[in-house]
């Protein structure tokens, strides 16, 4: 499969600045007696684990200038990652990779957060060469399965993970990365047999507090499909020692939805009190609409208004985001002389299958295609994309795709009329969601994703907090 590698086109990724060493990290002062590297560490991956990413790095960069620590160190890059400091992320653990070249889970974390920001080709190269060392390396082989699967290499994914369940003891995490496969690849009994795999491996692990979602997800889908091979029953956790530097990689720390039935993608407006996304994924009005954004945080929300021509919805969010984490409301502009644009989307997802969103750099190659407010672009793009929002290189705001399914008034041979690729509802359509009293004259906000010319880490880190993931329960 061929990846797009954002490097190479129009958009350079700036060099990251050096990220400034920590006051805490290089000075010593006094700590109480329990406050032992070990316990912080424990303190600050209970904090990560409960969506504390503040609390979590203050008890890192303690353990941390306690003394050598490449654990803390790690932790600390995940803090940032969790509190959606992708700048730091990277900065920081660049500096950890130098200092530390044999620990495979810095080599595997940012390889993984360079391809969230495009660099697809790149990430999965610096993991090739990584595996030829570490063929077996828990850190390193979920790295790269994410990345496929974010990807859409599907295919690619199973084997890899399946060839590596093959040689090794269970694991938890990697079961749990073979049942979201199973998920991509839409084989829903497959799901369930690894994620009680997933769930069995937790637990002969001692690991309780991870498999308790997936038995609760487990108990809602009544009697199970035998389980088939490769299982617990035929792998002995004995069978062979576990030889890379560590055991886990972690699923991504957000807060859990509730079991759902379909889901899709959207983005914030209004200063946080309303998402837009597609219709047809919130067509039934019955069910519940759960919206997780790209910093983990989940609020319940009702279907407000659609406009089913445009294929088009508006949520109302049951308690609002925050202001800042909003599109600002002047930003529904025509595309205008668009060459180079992004789409900032989640992979498919259920309720347990946890992720931050992917950047799909591509090209608008019909800014206007003459029909209903459309727009053609190039990003290779799943249908799980549908809803995710499109901004041209300096983090502007240009439109949001749409999915294949989603019914157009008077169409009935939609790739006859349009042709195939990715289609995009324009920014200035979108804007006849909002309601009427943001379309007022107003001084625009500065939004500080369009000022200058920024990096991909800070489009990123600024975009993030904006795109959700949308999941509709029964």
């Amino acid at each position: 499969m061929n990846f797009l590698d954002l490097s190479k086109t129009a958009f350079h990724k700036q060099p990251s600045i050096l990220l400034l060493a920590s006051a805490s990290l290089l000075c010593s002062s006094a700590y109480a007696a329990e406050d032992t590297i070990p316990n912080l560490i424990l303190r600050a991956q209970s904090a990560i684990d409960n969506g504390q990413p503040q609390q979590a790095t203050e008890w890192y960069e303690k353990a941390a200038a306690m003394g050598e620590s490449p654990e803390a160190e790690i932790g600390l890059v995940r803090a940032y990652l969790q509190a959606g400091e992708f700048r730091k992320a990277i900065a920081f653990g660049n500096l950890v990779a130098a200092e530390h070249p044999d620990m495979t889970d810095t080599a595997a974390l940012l390889a993984y957060i360079e391809d969230l920001e495009g660099q697809t080709t790149p990430a999965l190269a610096k993991l090739t060469e990584e595996l030829k060392k570490h063929p077996d390396d828990v850190a390193l082989n979920a790295a790269e399965a994410e990345i496929l699967l974010n990807r859409m290499a599907v295919t690619q994914a199973i084997q890899k993970l399946d060839d590596w369940i093959a040689r090794n003891p269970a694991q938890g995490d990697i079961y749990l990365l073979r049942a979201r496969a199973a998920l991509v690849a839409g084989k829903h009994e497959d799901l369930s047999i690894w994620r009680t795999n997933a769930a069995l491996a937790y637990e002969a692990n001692g690991e309780l507090e991870s498999a308790k979602p997936l038995r609760s997800w487990l108990s809602t889908q009544g009697p199970q499909s035998a389980i088939t091979a490769p299982t617990l029953a035929q792998k002995s956790v004995d069978e062979k020692a576990i030889t890379p530097t560590s055991s886990r990689w972690p699923v991504h720390p957000m807060e859990s939805f509730p079991p759902a039935e379909h889901s899709g993608n959207g983005f914030i407006i209004d200063k946080g009190r309303r998402v837009v996304t597609n219709a047809s994924l919130v067509s039934k009005p019955n069910n519940e609409i759960w919206i997780r954004n790209g910093l983990g945080k989940i609020r319940k929300a009702k279907l407000e208004k659609t406009l089913p021509e445009q294929g088009l919805a508006l949520l109302k969010l049951d308690t609002a985001y925050p202001k800042t984490w909003s599109l600002p409301d002047h930003s529904f502009n025509a595309p205008g002389d668009v060459h180079f644009c992004f789409v900032l989307g989640f992979p498919i997802t259920e309720a347990l299958e946890k992720t931050y969103p992917v950047l799909s750099p591509g090209i608008v190659v019909r800014p206007d295609t003459g029909y209903g407010g459309l727009m053609q672009v190039t990003s290779s793009l799943g249908s799980e994309n549908s809803g995710s929002p499109i901004f041209d290189g300096s983090g502007k705001f240009i439109g949001m795709t749409l999915a294949k399914q989603e019914p157009l008034k008077g169409v009935t041979d939609r790739d006859a009329l349009l042709g195939k690729g990715t289609f995009a509802v324009r920014a200035n359509e979108i804007q006849k969601l909002l309601p009427s009293k943001a379309h007022s004259k107003k001084k625009p906000l500065k939004n500080k994703a369009v000022q200058g010319n920024p990096s991909v880490e800070e489009l990123y880190e600024n975009l993030l907090p904006t795109v959700v993931t949308i999941v509709v329960t029964p």
